[in-house]
């Protein structure tokens, strides 16, 4: 076992240069070896039996990498299982924690060794890192809406399964995993583990059972990805899979075949990296193609793997049905409780309308003013004869109808700060909503952008998705941040416009920096978000936690409400502005 305590100062690598060893030497040896109390870490399958949990075996025949991602090579993969008492520990929490642990050990190592990393691939790279607890899982850097099977959720309800492609120059970095994961353990009010004993056992050349552990919905990056290994249903599904995601690096599915159709043609990595930084994609988009197994670097040479000319051939046959696919998936992401439409279903009992007068015998002669919910009427009677103890059936109590209130039209127009911070995915997040609106909505929806010394009206008022698709392509983000002249750009529009119940709807990652009709960036902002007010129009901000004060008080001057969230995030966007639509389309 490795004992150690967890310091960050500027001695505290250098205090790991020993236990890094002993894990090493373990590694060598084919072993598995305790990180603390808790951490069980080998390049082997774990396994355990549920009367015994405190004796945790490393089947010394079983490649972890081979196991659970089917690789060809031994010995890269680190499997690590952090245990606790049975209880649920949030992934999205410990993803985040793992990041920011990644972050922290590439820069320690950067300061010992004085170097400045010039990719990724000379430090530790989230992008290789996947996870597991009883709530789900995935790839830290992905989508973490991964690892949703019962089973595989039940399976570690009493630990924090991690597997990560890491060199052995880094193993330091594993001790600042475990540290970031027993700390979302602990924060989920739940107690670490100890592991007493480690046996090293053999197969016997068998294969383990892990129908349990399989996620046929994987992002990881760790898998090869080899297509004359591949069913057809099989390949056809990861093609489309990994078509989704890169597709949401780019403006569209169509962007992301003309890069390739430019890597197949040879262009290099330089080249190809200032192509993408343009739309703020760069090298965390080349870092996804390249871990996703469609790409492959070699110096400054950038070529397509066997996966990536199929993934090429796919997007060329198919281009229709995959836009078509991304067009629903986009909609589709809209919150439940909205329905298609310009109306509000709500649920009501039958037996009391607004005036206290029963309409039940109304129903039973055709004066219904709703439509009858069978589902919830059932629901109902099934409840009150389970309390009555009596045999099922259905009264004038139980009988529940959905009525449909008609909302107000509303024209949406997204103000965007497409300031240079807002590069790369927080750009592409307010493109999503603009084009997720366009798609899930009846409304007309117009886009303005605000960037340096200008506010453009980058979309007008319009129900056409093609031109908005076409529009929102061509928005790239650089450099400050004039709101006011964004607000008062976006005032006069829609008065030229005569909007219908505007609701404008800033999107913004930071403050003004630059004035507009006075030296305060801050206070010609106030003024016209007063303006706004005014004019009775619906307006609403959706900001970061950073700057909450001075958002709240923006939205306040103009009449609105403000969403400050963690990060602007796609979904993020679509459930506050689904809110907001029902709190002003009333």
């Amino acid at each position: 076992m490795v004992e150690w305590e967890l310091d960050y100062d500027n001695q505290f690598l250098i205090r790991l240069i020993q236990p890094s060893k002993q894990i090493a030497n373990a590694i060598e040896k084919q072993r598995g070896v305790r990180i603390g109390q808790s951490t069980v870490v080998s390049q082997k399958m774990h396994t355990y039996h549920p009367e015994h949990v405190e004796e945790i075996q490393i089947v010394q025949d079983t490649d972890a990498g081979q196991a659970f991602y089917h690789r060809s090579d031994k010995g890269k993969i680190f499997h690590l299982d952090i245990f606790h008492e049975t209880g649920l520990v949030d992934h999205c929490q410990v993803a985040a924690a793992i990041k920011q642990a990644v972050e922290l050990y590439n820069l320690h190592y950067s300061m010992q060794h004085i170097i400045v990393f010039t990719n990724k691939e000379q430090g530790v790279n989230a992008h290789y890192i996947d996870i597991q607890t009883g709530t789900g899982g995935g790839r830290v850097t992905g989508d973490l809406n991964r690892g949703k099977k019962l089973s595989l959720k039940r399976a570690h309800e009493n630990h924090v399964h991690v597997a990560a492609l890491i060199s052995r120059d880094h193993i330091a970095c594993l001790f600042y995993l475990v540290n970031a994961v027993e700390k979302s353990i602990l924060s989920a009010s739940l107690e670490l583990r100890r592991n007493e004993k480690i046996v090293h056992i053999l197969s016997g050349g068998g294969k383990s059972d892990l129908s349990p552990y399989a996620d046929h919905q994987s992002d990881s990056f760790l898998q090869e990805k080899n297509c004359n290994d591949m069913s057809p249903i099989v390949k056809e599904h990861q093609l489309l899979q990994d078509t989704e995601e890169l597709a949401d690096q780019f403006d569209s599915a169509r962007d992301l075949q003309k890069v390739l159709d430019d890597v197949n043609e040879g262009i290099n990595h330089s080249k190809l990296l200032k192509q993408l930084d343009k739309s703020g994609n760069g090298r965390d988009a080349i870092e996804r193609m390249i871990g996703m197994g469609v790409m492959e670097a070699n110096r400054s040479q950038i070529k397509l793997t066997d996966y990536g000319q199929a993934l090429k051939e796919y997007l060329k046959l198919n281009m229709t049905d995959i836009d078509a696919y991304i067009r629903r998936t986009i909609r589709l992401i809209k919150p439940a409780s909205e329905v298609s439409g310009n109306s509000l279903t709500l649920l009501k009992k039958s037996g009391s309308s607004g005036t206290g007068s029963s309409i039940t015998e109304n129903w039973l002669t055709g004066g219904i003013s709703g439509e009858l919910a069978v589902a919830e009427t059932i629901h109902a009677a099934a409840g009150r004869t389970v309390l009555e103890n009596n045999e099922f059936s259905i009264t004038s109590a139980d009988i529940r109808q959905q009525l449909r209130y008609r909302k107000n039209k509303n024209d949406f127009c997204l103000l965007v700060d497409a300031s240079a911070s807002m590069a790369g995915m927080r750009i592409r997040a307010a493109k999503f909503l603009a084009r997720h609106l366009f798609l899930a909505s009846s409304d007309r929806i117009s886009v303005i952008t605000f960037q340096e010394d200008k506010a453009v009206v980058q979309v007008p008022l319009t129900r056409n998705f093609h031109l908005a698709e076409e529009c929102l392509s061509k928005i790239n983000s650089i450099g400050s941040t004039p709101l006011a002249l964004g607000l008062n750009h976006t005032l006069a529009y829609l008065r030229e416009a005569r909007a219908v119940n505007p609701l404008i709807i800033l999107i913004t990652d930071g403050v003004p920096t630059l004035p507009d009709r006075t030296r305060d960036p801050l206070a010609d902002a106030l003024t016209a978000a007063a303006n706004i007010k005014s004019s009775g129009y619906g307006f609403t901000c959706i900001g970061l936690k950073p700057h909450r004060g001075y958002l709240e008080e923006l939205s306040k001057a103009a009449g609105g409400r403000a969403y400050i969230l963690e990060e602007l995030e796609k979904q993020a966007l679509v459930k506050a502005t689904w809110a907001e639509r029902r709190y002003n389309g009333k």
